[in-house]
């Protein structure tokens, strides 16, 4: 029996899907176009109905056609999901008709509750005079919806009492705290419980909607106000807070959410970065300066969910937090979380100011030179380390450099390693080979700053399906012989003899394609017509990535087609390639070794290293 995803995908073709928003053009058994995400003269978008899947080659995004239309549209994956369905006749599984019932319900109080801080606003002089102190226009509050909530204990509450809404689903919008049940929200509230045992939860705050993504209030956040009369309801604000959030409901997930981005989803698809900053008003004060392709998280704690939604968006992230010692420890575990997404990182660099908001306030037209001058990763930790002891000091220096160090261990590229090593060397005052002894015994950390070999080529996403079944490993930055090995390999899917040529190289191969190979290959048989791979039960991961070179193998035919290359000539002058790159990492792994031996008294050790990189040299030399 079909799952809805099957049924769907079954009903519907890619090819028809794609034409309701590119015009392609048949190439071969495939099909065409100039990318839609981003801006080429060649077409290099390729959408194949034998396998019903997409790629680009240019800006290497590809997926089914729910990432297309979740990526076009720039929609969540239930979204696209209800869209495709309704496309193909197929009827999904409701959700709980009473959850949804109970969704729509707070959804609604919400909505109420927002025109009552937004009237509530225009009658308090006092916080509209602080908005405009702190750099808001009248147009920037209004169009964001910016409200306030009153020095009361109640108004919230009658005012939607008198809207008609009940008590019970008020409590689950979390705008209310029940006295008994501070902190819990019950799923069965009675409706005849008093009034009196609930008080509004936002009290003299200034008042931020919190949008989803489709622009529906699904919370809010309140900054502490406090005007010339003493506040009544809020005695301790370091106790209670300065921002308050709404809680979890049915409806708002914290970690679900980026602010602003159903405002500026485009904006940060066109420019093809997006400026993640910290909070309501570094986001205002930033979309309001002109810099549209700007989200903000919820305070500092970013998730992976959001990391994914970004990456939907955007494969350029420029992390702008605070200045302060929480934002820079925030900067750094964002950088380390963004990294293993493959997001492309660097980190905006305020100088003199804590925060976005004071530089637009102070000198608005700087925030564009320094979002332009972005810091790259390695400079922000040099800067980092600097900061971790004093040189003056032995211990000041192993802290420097046992924070620094794991850092230069994860760069992929030699001449990176040795200038960083370099930078420290200087400013620690300690001899280089020293260092390099150090940097011999750390051993390299999950995340890196430079694409490397994938140790374990079976890839296991814990993420939704949707979004990560075809993201291949090609949309990474590779190493040349990872990019060498990818297009042998997809050229010798064309053709058995192809694919035994490529073989003859298996052990200079990148270890993904060797994975693949070994995948098709039964009893010196290759396996290659889909009816028959279909017998191998591969995993949806593996069946995409092999969908993706069946794919890339047409598109790399066409141009050779094109300049009137022979593919066997080309996978053969490749292969030589690849053995060379092969035999270059090698030399490199021994280099670094050499040298942390230098002033080892293990000379058997250094005269067997030495020895090896000749002989290693030689091979290359021959060749």
């Amino acid at each position: 029996m079909f799952s809805p995803l099957e049924e769907i995908k079954s009903k519907l073709d890619i090819v028809e899907v794609i034409s309701g928003y590119l015009k392609l053009t048949k190439s071969g058994q495939n099909y065409k176009a100039n990318c839609p995400f981003h801006k080429e003269k060649t077409p290099s978008f390729m959408v194949s109905p034998a396998r019903q899947i997409w790629h680009c080659f240019g800006c290497s995004t590809g997926g089914d056609i729910f990432g297309f239309v979740m990526k076009i549209e720039n929609i969540e994956f239930s979204a696209a999901l209800k869209m495709l369905a309704e496309k193909a006749g197929v009827k999904l599984i409701p959700e709980n008709p009473a959850v949804a019932s109970q969704k729509n319900r707070i959804l609604a109080v919400n909505e109420s509750a927002l025109l009552f801080f937004q009237k509530e606003l225009k009658n308090n002089l006092e916080a509209l005079a602080y908005l405009n102190k702190r750099g808001l226009k009248d147009t920037t509050i209004r169009d964001f919806g910016l409200g306030f909530a009153p020095d009361s204990w109640h108004s919230l509450l009658d005012d939607l009492l008198k809207e008609g809404h009940k008590i019970g689903d008020i409590e689950l919008s979390g705008l209310v705290i029940r006295k008994d049940q501070p902190t819990q929200f019950s799923q069965n509230v009675n409706d005849k419980v008093s009034i009196n045992d609930y008080h509004d939860r936002f009290r003299s705050r200034i008042m931020f909607p919190i949008r989803d993504i489709s622009g529906s209030a699904v919370g809010f956040t309140g900054r502490i106000f406090q005007g010339q009369k003493p506040l009544i309801t809020v005695k301790n604000i370091d106790e209670v807070g300065k921002y308050v959030n709404t809680p979890q409901t049915l409806v708002y997930d914290k970690g679900h959410i980026l602010y602003g981005l159903d405002k500026t989803k485009n904006d940060l698809r066109q420019a093809g970065e997006a400026v993640l900053v910290e909070g309501q008003m570094d986001f205002l004060a930033a979309y309001q300066n002109g810099l549209k392709n700007v989200v903000a998280s919820s305070g500092t704690a970013l998730t992976p969910y959001q990391l994914t939604i970004l990456k939907r968006h955007a494969n350029k992230l420029i992390l702008g937090y605070d200045m302060d010692e929480a934002g820079q420890i925030a900067t750094e575990r964002s950088i380390n979380l963004a990294l293993s997404q493959g997001l492309e990182l660097k980190v905006l660099k305020l100088e003199q100011v804590k925060d976005i908001a004071d530089l637009v306030l102070t000198n608005p037209e700087k925030l564009h030179e320094l979002v332009k001058a972005s810091q790259p990763i390695m400079e922000f930790y040099f800067e980092r380390a600097q900061k971790q002891g004093d040189t003056e000091k032995v211990e000041g220096k192993k802290t420097i450099c046992s924070y620094f160090l794991p850092k230069i261990k994860n760069l992929v590229n030699a001449i990176d390693r040795e200038y960083w090593l370099e930078k420290l060397s200087q400013y620690v005052k300690i001899n280089q080979k020293v260092l390099e002894e150090e940097l011999a015994k750390i051993k390299t950390e999950t995340v890196i700053i430079e694409a490397s070999e994938t140790k374990d080529p079976k890839i296991v996403s814990d993420q939704p399906i949707a979004d990560n079944i075809y993201h291949f490993l090609s949309e990474n930055v590779l190493t040349r012989r990872q990019i060498l090995s990818q297009r042998v390999f997809s050229l010798g899917l064309q053709n058995p003899d192809l694919l035994d040529l490529v073989l003859t190289l298996k052990p200079y191969l990148s270890e993904e394609v060797n994975y693949l190979m070994s995948k098709i290959r039964k009893e010196d048989t290759w396996i290659l017509k889909k009816e028959e791979l279909k017998s191998l039960n591969l995993s949806l991961e593996e069946t995409a990535r092999l969908d993706f070179f069946f794919l890339k193998g047409d598109f790399e035919l066409e141009l050779l087609d094109h300049l009137e290359i022979d593919p066997e000539e080309e996978i053969k002058s490749h292969l030589k390639d690849i053995k060379n790159e092969f035999i270059k990492e090698q030399m490199e792994k021994l280099n670094m070794e050499i040298k942390a031996c230098e002033n080892s008294p293990d000379k058997e050790k250094m005269v067997k290293l030495i020895d090896d990189f000749q002989k290693l040299s030689q091979d290359l030399t021959k060749e």
